[in-house]
């Protein structure tokens, strides 16, 4: 998890030197499954992440960090075995405000990502891990794209809602080359942060202080 982090730190500082506008936001949500072949039905379970970017006042890029506080859970009826998938990603993100004044205003908010999808399939008896069947998946490179909506809380706080498709393919272990489409849908919420620099913010504070911009 260090190294991820430490990642997405220097992406961040590297970002910060030129850029007119800052974005962090901390996240969770409601993820379902979209697995194949893979227990009984579709699942949901709960993710905890966050953001940092940087860049033009419409446009940023950054990194993303995300892990599960659940697990999505399959069960068969009547049976004492379940197994649940963990999974932790991290990646770059692209993100998109279509605002007139994105730290200021309700905006359409485009983002597409991608990155490496980390996993761990356990298999429990009631409730007991059965260690010996713990299978812990290669990372995977998968792509996320999304789309929401935002709008300020107050000041250059924001909340924000929208959806993100996971598209996750996972080789089987011991299957050779056999693959397993491990995808999912993301309904998330989050708290943002949006910082704007130099000439940018000085065209917002003209904007909002002029007659049309109340």
């Amino acid at each position: 998890m260090m190294k991820q982090l430490m990642l997405i730190l220097t992406v961040f500082a590297c970002l910060e030197m030129n850029a007119q506008q800052l974005f962090f936001e901390a996240f969770s949500g409601y993820n379902i499954t979209a697995y194949e072949s893979f227990g009984e039905g579709n699942e949901g379970y709960v993710p905890l992440g966050f953001r940092v970017a940087g860049g033009l006042e419409h446009i940023q890029i950054g990194g993303e960090y995300r892990q599960n506080i659940t697990n999505p859970k399959f069960q068969s009826t009547d049976s004492p075995f379940r197994t649940e998938v963990a999974e932790t990603y991290y990646g770059a993100i692209l993100r998109g405000n279509l605002s007139k004044l994105p730290a200021y205003r309700f905006g359409l908010i485009l983002k597409a990502g991608a990155g490496y999808y980390q996993g761990k399939q356990m298999t429990y008896e009631n409730d007991a891990i059965i260690t010996e069947n713990t299978i812990a998946y290669d990372k995977t490179f998968g792509w996320n794209a999304g789309l929401g909506i935002s709008a300020p809380i107050a000041g250059l706080v924001h909340w924000e809602i929208g959806y993100q498709f996971n598209s996750v393919n996972r080789d089987i272990p011991g299957t050779g080359s056999v693959q397993q489409n491990m995808s999912y849908h993301s309904f998330q919420m989050g708290l943002s942060l949006n910082l704007v620099f130099g000439n940018t913010a000085k065209r917002c504070r003209r904007v909002i202080s002029s007659t049309r911009g109340r």
